[in-house]
């Protein structure tokens, strides 16, 4: 059963580190699996139990702990080096992802490029992102550097408090709010499109969760729900002891 079969990594997969601003790089590894199709799979058969979050442009599903057994030992002993995080005291979550949703559906702040925040002092987030789709239409994934960080703050507490709020509050600062909602795929006023890394089947990126980034989605029309032809990504998510001195 693939539910009891942890998911195998490719003893000849290939990696390359790709500058993404000062300080920042992500990690590209390609033919990642030894069989990705088991993913899929996997994913397929669990399909009516993906359900919407609020903070995700679709649907997910968490798989179970087994499954990413030999994932999460290739993250800890392979890319603590290269993301510069001690191997213990590392804390995982993951999930099946399928961002299906069209620009009109999207939240504002959905519409920006966003950073998964530190919990706590000299930790740090960071996010393991396995494309699952054939299709490299459905879209890769943008990093960017805030033009008006204080902004996008002041909109995020915003919308904690009075969500109705934020879309004009936006409205007023910035054009890009100004237009038909979209995927954001280039650089605004907000922020700057640093890098976009394209989408692969079986390719790995792995990267900090405090550099800006989002899906890279330029063809939503393409979105579905459908698992064996939508956007399905395994996203993985890991909060480590950063081994840089940082004043934060």
């Amino acid at each position: 059963m693939l539910d009891t079969i942890p998911l195998r990594v490719n003893p000849n997969l290939t990696v390359e580190i790709l500058p993404i601003s000062e300080g920042y790089d992500c990690v590209v590894v390609d033919n990642f699996l030894t069989d990705p199709e088991e993913a899929v799979a996997y994913a397929s058969q669990s399909a009516s139990e993906f359900s919407s979050a609020s903070a995700y442009p679709g649907m997910i599903y968490p798989p179970e702990a087994l499954l990413m057994e030999e994932i999460y030992r290739f993250i800890r002993k392979k890319l603590n080096k290269p993301l510069s995080f001690h191997r213990g005291s590392v804390r995982f979550s993951t999930y099946f992802a399928m961002a299906s949703l069209s620009p009109d559906e999207l939240t504002c702040l959905q519409r920006l490029c966003h950073t998964d925040p530190k919990l706590s002092r000299g930790r740090r987030n960071i996010a393991a992102l396995l494309y699952l789709f054939h299709n490299p239409s459905l879209g890769g994934t943008g990093f960017y550097r805030w033009k008006e960080k204080q902004a996008i703050l002041d909109a995020t507490a915003i919308a904690q408090e009075t969500p109705d709020k934020v879309l004009p509050f936006l409205q007023e600062k910035f054009e890009t709010f100004r237009a038909p909602a979209s995927y954001i795929t280039q650089s605004n006023e907000i922020a700057e499109l640093l890098h976009v890394v394209p989408a692969r089947f079986n390719r790995l990126i792995v990267y900090a969760g405090d550099i800006p980034h989002s899906a890279y989605i330029e063809e939503p029309d393409l979105l579905t729900t459908d698992v064996s032809t939508g956007r399905l990504t395994l996203n993985c998510f890991a909060n480590v002891l950063s081994t840089q001195i940082t004043d934060e």
